[in-house]
């Protein structure tokens, strides 16, 4: 049987499966009858725009596919996979055609692989009309609610099946450490456990029902590993970590991930400690797979093999760089605009530079994915899969995880809820813009393109209109966010007299990735002069962050009578907002990152004791210690919840027992709510440096007016371990303190 039968070979095989299910075995046969050709090229990953004929080069969208080069790829370079990114939302209509044609032409080749289609889907389903946005990863792990997170997914899932597309770029489950970075919002904040608790979440609300599902699709967990602290805070720019904090705080989102079962993985498009993470065996090999245990397929980020010649500079040549790749370990290159990864590892096999068999571990992973996926079964779009597009549940869902992730911040006087029936003027140009409540990969790239959004969406100003009406509402903001007018108040002193509350708008508008960085976190002056002309009209004033990452706001704060954090919250958001802002619903997050006072001081709330001393000058002066404008955990309630009878079960206990802690939490006021508990373990002294403390275990606990609840809550020795260099678990004999909020209790542990 020569290499060019295997078409009658596959035919035979489908034949004696009568469903068209292949197996392990098959997949195994059908690897010897490629060519190095075939391999390569199920290896490589094509931009869509890159086949199209037509391309809009102002907002990159894909005006018509280009049915030869499209050919070309498939037939000539045996391309296995195509993304699309860049351009702005299709129908599931268009998607489905373009995805039969891809298909068509796939199933028309000897060997009958299907192609396999990825996506940004990062908060909702980016780029499908009319799908539903929900609350970037930031404000999400604002809610402390991992069964959200799972719906979330769930739904996410579901709407990106019927859309034709079966592997999802998600979850980020970079860690933010640095706030600067311009990803932030897409990350679950500072702390490693709730990184891992609902990066976990989503992989099960991804791929729970099994990849074959219509209402399933595959999982990527990126960007492995260290990509969200670089020493800059700009995207894609080099970190420096030890491998202690790798392991303590890097690796543990990743390692829940592999353990929760995340089919694919996407690399880390910079470098650590001067080595770039596309080229390291180290981490890509002997951490990630041998170590972690992941099986699945690594995929490159965005052109990152000829990146590591042209941005690096640790390949002399790009043909050098696909070498040093794969013998890294890399599966998959999303080229994405060439065929030159196809051509150069071609020549490396045929010279004896890189394995046969190197090659056909990774093809052999990519089909075990597509074959996992029913791709083998069925290739072309699922039409009975669209019933689960757009439904009303998923609404409800975008608007009540909105709602649970706005963290009050500041309430003096009680000056929130507001009372309905006064006047409002509303400032600032969060008030009236679409993209600045959905942020990035929000129907494009960058999120910022208002005329791409659903007819359906509602600003902020929107909402203010229909509940309240022209009469109580005053408003100037345009729709452009960047609109110099919207930095001005443009209304007569008269005017303004009569309004009881001015309501601020302020933060960011969309960006994503490298477009988003900046070099200081301080508010831009506009918005900061905006502010304080606001405060100069000596009327009660709210403050509503609308924001990816924490923009200083320093110079006025101490003015401004409340102020909500709302981050980027998605398609309900505008209404979630105003629900919150007048008490339709009683705020209950809780911020997943410490909020700095300062651009300069950016220390995360399991700092060193180190970092937090207070030292006193000669001069009596004191200088350094934590002084955040607001910490890790913030978030008030309109109800009063009071915690009570702190104790912990034992005041010593062994390795193998565990430790209760139990509490009285009363809800002391005249209004329902829930409140979020966060509990931290302080190891007083260890072999290496501890954290002043650890995030170990969150819950919500939802009281009536009046109620009252015992919380109890067990901790064993899985929450007192730390790592060490080598990524081994030390668990050391000694004190340690639990904390919920300032309560605190101490208890020995014996080994």
């Amino acid at each position: 049987m020569t290499k060019y039968s295997a078409k009658h070979f596959l035919t035979f095989l489908f034949f004696c499966n009568a469903l068209c299910f292949i197996g392990q075995d098959q997949i195994d046969l059908l690897i010897e009858k490629m060519t190095v050709e075939q391999k390569v090229g199920q290896m490589t990953q094509i931009n869509l725009g890159f086949l199209s004929s037509s391309v809009d080069q102002h907002d990159g969208k894909v005006k018509q596919i280009d049915n030869e080069k499209l050919k070309r790829a498939i037939e000539n370079y045996h391309v296995g996979s195509i993304l699309n990114t860049a351009g702005t939302a299709y129908s599931i209509e268009k998607w489905h055609r373009i995805l039969t044609q891809i298909q068509d032409i796939a199933l028309a080749t000897p060997l009958e692989i299907p192609v396999l289609y990825g996506i940004d889907a990062i908060h909702g389903v980016t780029y499908t009309k009319g799908s539903t946005l929900f609350p970037h990863n930031i404000g999400l792990a604002a809610t402390r609610n991992p069964i959200i997170a799972n719906q979330i997914a769930a739904a996410t899932a579901k709407e990106t099946r019927a859309s034709g597309l079966r592997w999802n770029f998600d979850p980020v489950l970079d860690v933010g450490r640095n706030p600067l970075w311009p990803r932030f919002c897409e990350t679950f904040g500072e702390d490693p456990f709730l990184v891992s608790t609902l990066g976990t979440e989503l992989i099960k609300g991804y791929e729970q029902d099994g990849l074959s599902e219509k209402t399933a699709v595959a999982s990527c967990m990126k960007h492995f590993i260290g990509y969200s602290d670089p020493k800059s805070g700009k995207d894609r720019t080099e970190a420096y970590i030890s491998d202690i904090t790798l392991w303590q705080k890097h690796i543990p989102s990743f390692k829940a991930a592999i353990d929760a079962g995340a089919s694919t993985v996407m690399i880390n498009s910079s470098m650590i400690n001067d080595v770039p993470v596309h080229g390291s065996y180290k981490l890509l090999t002997e951490l990630l797979r041998n170590k972690l245990g992941f099986k699945g397929m690594i995929v490159t980020d965005w052109e990152d093999i000829i990146r590591l010649h042209s941005r690096h500079k640790i390949a002399a040549t790009p043909r050098e760089a696909v070498k040093i790749a794969i013998d890294a370990g890399i599966d998959m290159s999303m080229v994405p605009n060439s065929f030159s990864f196809c051509e150069h590892l071609i020549d490396l096999v045929k010279s004896g530079e890189v394995s046969e068999d190197r090659i056909d571990a990774s093809v052999k992973r990519i089909l075990v994915l597509k074959k996992d996926l029913g791709l083998f079964d069925e290739p072309y779009p699922e039409k009975d899969a669209v019933q689960n597009f757009g439904l009303q549940e998923y609404q409800s869902l975008a608007l009540n995880s909105a709602r649970e992730s706005m963290v009050l911040l500041k309430n003096e006087g009680d000056v929130l809820p507001l009372p309905k029936n006064k006047r409002y003027l509303l400032l600032g140009p969060g008030a009236n813009c679409l993209s600045a409540l959905n942020g990035c990969w929000s129907y494009s790239w960058q999120g910022d393109k208002e005329d791409v959004y659903p007819n359906t969406s509602k600003t902020i100003l929107d909402v203010f209109q229909e509940r309240f009406g022209d009469e109580q509402v005053m408003c100037d903001v345009k729709r452009d966010y960047s609109d110099a007018t919207n930095f001005n108040i443009n209304f007569s002193d008269e005017e303004i007299s009569n309004v009881d509350y001015v309501i601020l708008f302020l933060g960011e508008n969309a960006y994503a990735e490298s477009p988003g960085n900046i070099d200081d976190l301080t508010l831009d002056q506009n918005q900061i002069d905006l502010a304080k002309r606001a405060i100069a009209l000596d009327k009660k004033i709210i403050l509503v962050l609308i924001q990816g990452r924490p923009r200083i706001i320093n110079d006025f704060s101490e003015n401004i009578d409340g102020i909500v954090n709302a981050f980027l919250p998605g398609s309900m958001g505008a209404q979630a907002i105003v629900d919150v802002l007048f008490g339709d619903f009683n705020p209950s997050g809780t911020l997943p990152f410490t909020y700095p006072a300062y651009s300069g001081d950016l220390l995360t709330y399991d700092h060193k004791n180190l970092s937090a001393m207070v030292r006193t000058a000669p001069n009596k002066k004191t200088y350094g210690g934590y002084h955040p404008a607001f910490k890790f955990g913030d978030g008030l309630s309109y109800s009063d919840f009071v915690i009570s009878n702190f104790k912990l079960s034992a005041d010593t206990i062994n390795v193998d027992e565990k430790i209760q802690i139990s509490f009285q939490l009363k809800n002391n006021s005249e209004r329902d709510g829930t409140k979020n508990i966060d509990v931290f373990i302080k190891d007083h002294y260890a072999s290496l440096a501890p954290d002043v403390r650890n995030l170990k275990y969150f819950t919500k606990v939802s009281l009536k007016a009046g109620a009252q609840k015992e919380v109890r809550i067990d901790l064993d020795k899985n929450d007192l371990f730390f790592f060490n260099s080598k990524g081994e678990k030390l668990l050391e004999e000694g004190s340690f303190s639990v904390f919920v909020e300032e309560q605190n209790a101490t208890f020995y542990l014996n080994k």
